[in-house]
């Protein structure tokens, strides 16, 4: 009786391990995993638990073999708030030049978006000639300049009676001018391809009245006045590269498409992006530059009875060189301010004319005699810039910028040496420099 009772009492304890070990196989317990919104790996299947045998000595079946686990799946990358693409995560069944080393040309994340050095796939320039990676611009500037030579006589007023002698300049008054301009510029590499026409104008004019020396023999006579006149007009056209080198800061990676500094070009410059840069620019410069001056000497009638005109004229082109420094302000850098200098040598001829007319007003003859004199040349002349102002990114594709310029053409002012009657020797030399001076605004539109 003892040993039924054992028996029944091992069967149903075997019965209940088995029943409970195929439910622990059919039912497992719920992961975390299974509430994460990405793909992660499939839980293995548990291996089957062999049923114990009730027949004694029966022999011992070897264990199933496991079946391999499968592949995990891939796993997307957890994107931060904002939908930014982690900087060196590398999205799924990424194929080497699927996007491999290329910037992003989208505004939203794309999916093979990659930390690798901007313009890795594009050569050395960026794609400069795909023109892929970059916008096109324009600019358009409003010049408020004035003329300033090294010396710039008018005339001599004299006074006999104390004995001084004051010489007069011309005063150049600050004339509206303009520049514009435009080109291409790489999102990724900082490189350039731009064009400026410019175009700069001042003009003079002065009074003398009896008794003041005036060049050319133009002084008034008694009862009348000279009226002096003197105009400047200056244009260029320049066509150069430029390349844009960051300076400290934590530059833009491909990666960093989606932010405010590489989700596209002509936008306000994002956080990523360095304080300070410097840019590099080199190429061509075409010049005509031109000034006249005018002596009419007028009687008491208002009749002229002298008039002298000089002029002077260059034209030429050589190369241009300069260098930019901009410092950035504020969140995502929207406000800069910048320094920018330019030299350039050019080549041309320079070309002066002289030509003098008197006439008498109690003939028919007009006019009586006239002189002229001419002098041509062919001359290296250097010209300097410096430039400094402050530029606001006001949208996406828009800039301004306000300063004041400065331009020195060195050996194009006014090349007299006159031999005037005053009560001390005059003739001397001077650094004959033609300068201009003045505020500029600028707008700057990409598209």
């Amino acid at each position: 009786m003892k040993l039924r009772t054992l028996c029944v009492t091992a069967l149903a304890l075997s019965l209940a391990v088995t029943a409970t070990g195929n439910r622990a196989v059919a039912q497992p317990p719920v992961s975390s995993q299974q509430m994460m919104p990405y793909p992660r790996v499939a839980a293995a299947p548990a291996p089957a638990q062999q049923m114990p045998s009730r027949l004694k000595n029966a022999p011992a079946q070897p264990p199933a073999a496991a079946a391999p686990p499968a592949a995990p799946a891939p796993m997307a990358p957890a994107a931060p708030s904002g939908g930014y693409v982690v900087e060196g995560a590398v999205p799924p069944n990424a194929v080497e030049g699927d996007g491999y080393g290329e910037c992003c040309e989208q505004e939203s994340c794309a999916p093979n978006c990659y930390s690798e050095p901007c313009g890795g796939g594009n050569g050395g320039i960026c794609g400069l000639f795909g023109l892929d990676n970059g916008q096109f611009f324009v600019t358009a500037d409003y010049l408020n300049v004035h003329a300033s030579f090294s010396e710039a006589t008018a005339y001599v007023s004299q006074n006999l009676d104390t004995g001084t002698d004051q010489f007069i300049p011309l005063e150049f008054g600050y004339d509206s001018s303009y520049r514009v301009g435009g080109g291409w510029r790489s999102c990724c590499c900082g490189d350039q391809i731009r064009f400026m026409y410019t175009q700069m104008t001042s003009d003079a004019s002065a009074t003398a009245s009896p008794g003041d020396i005036v060049p050319y023999e133009t002084a008034p006579p008694p009862g009348g006045q000279t009226n002096i006149h003197a105009n400047v007009d200056a244009r260029t056209l320049d066509l150069e590269c430029a390349k844009t080198i960051p300076l400290g800061g934590q530059g833009c990676g491909c990666s960093d498409c989606c932010d405010p500094c590489g989700s596209g070009c002509g936008n306000s410059c994002g956080s990523c992006c360095p304080a300070w840069d410097i840019t590099w620019s080199g190429g061509i410069r075409w010049a005509d530059v031109g000034w006249q001056r005018s002596y009419v000497a007028m009687n008491s009638d208002n009749f002229a009875v002298t008039d002298s005109e000089v002029g002077m004229n260059f034209r030429g082109g050589g190369i241009r060189t300069g260098l930019e420094g901009r410092r950035y302000f504020f969140k995502d850098g929207w406000l800069s301010i910048y320094g920018k200098g330019d030299i350039s040598l050019l080549l041309g001829d320079v070309n002066i004319s002289s030509i003098r007319s008197t006439d008498d007003p109690t003939t028919n003859a007009s006019p009586d005699s006239s002189n002229t004199q001419t002098f041509r040349t062919r001359q290296i002349i250097p010209v300097t810039e410096l430039e400094g102002g402050v530029t606001a990114q006001v949208s996406r594709s828009m800039a301004i910028t306000a300063g004041y310029l400065f331009a020195a053409w060195h050996d194009l002012g006014f090349r007299d040496e006159h031999d005037l009657n005053t009560l001390l020797p005059t003739r001397y030399d001077d650094a004959n420099i033609l300068g201009f001076d003045g505020f500029f605004a600028r707008l700057e539109v990409g598209f």
